[in-house]
């Protein structure tokens, strides 16, 4: 949420819908702006199905591979039946959102569909001295390509990729994002025991302050662009 504009990244499960829903509505939102599904798994647009129905969105960013499943299916009917605007998300696109807030795309480079979350759109949003990565659910393939590729990684704030699986969060990665916070978004009590062990002992050791919704329930973070607060 910025002064200008509301933007929104993946919607959790189907049954968190109302709740993200409340939660928009709560914070004042009318409208959104931007939508980034960073990938079609449901435990990420499930969610973004009622968004859609509740509030006019003016476009959509996802990675434009095809997955057959019945959410996946009315999460893109309700694209076409409200005429959003549809981008395809790629390394490269960039935008101001105003205010001196920008966005930049790292990830995918190009279309892929052999591993879902291989193809994560990767967002880096930047306020003058403080930047936030969000990964979705990129691993460690994803993670090489961008070092390899000379993505400017290094953020502030870190959304750690595949709610804390050891699949995701390198080494190598973590030492170029180089993040004084991090923030895994997880499920209670979920079957695949995510966060993993090895990736906060990871977070933890190099000096990184670690939020996890399932013990923190909301997260906000805020930022004037030199400071920045974690609310939980």
């Amino acid at each position: 949420q910025t002064p200008a504009q509301h933007l929104l990244i993946d919607g959790g499960e189907r049954s968190a819908g109302p709740t993200v829903v409340n939660y928009l509505r709560g914070q004042g939102v009318k409208a959104l702006d931007l939508v980034i599904s960073t990938h079609p798994h449901s435990d990420h647009i499930g969610g973004l199905i009622d968004v859609l129905k509740a509030f006019p969105v003016k476009e959509v960013i996802d990675p434009a591979i095809i997955h057959t499943t019945k959410t996946f299916e009315e999460y893109l009917t309700l694209i076409e039946q409200k005429n959003i605007i549809f981008t395809e998300g790629r390394a490269g696109l960039s935008r101001e959102l105003g205010d001196g807030i920008f966005m930049a795309l790292l990830h995918p480079y190009k279309p892929s569909d052999a591993h879902l979350n291989d193809a994560s759109v990767v967002t880096r949003l930047e306020y003058n001295q403080v930047s936030l990565l969000f990964t979705g659910d990129a691993e460690i393939i994803s993670e090489r390509e961008m070092i390899s590729r000379g993505a400017d990684l290094r953020s502030t704030i870190l959304k750690v990729g595949h709610h804390g699986s050891s699949s995701s969060t390198s080494p190598a990665f973590l030492d170029a994002v180089n993040p004084a916070a991090a923030v895994i978004m997880v499920g209670a009590e979920n079957k695949y025991n995510h966060p993993h062990t090895e990736i906060i002992n990871r977070l933890q050791k190099t000096g990184v302050d670690v939020y996890r919704t399932d013990l923190n329930g909301t997260i906000i973070v805020q930022t004037d662009g030199v400071t920045y607060k974690i609310k939980t």
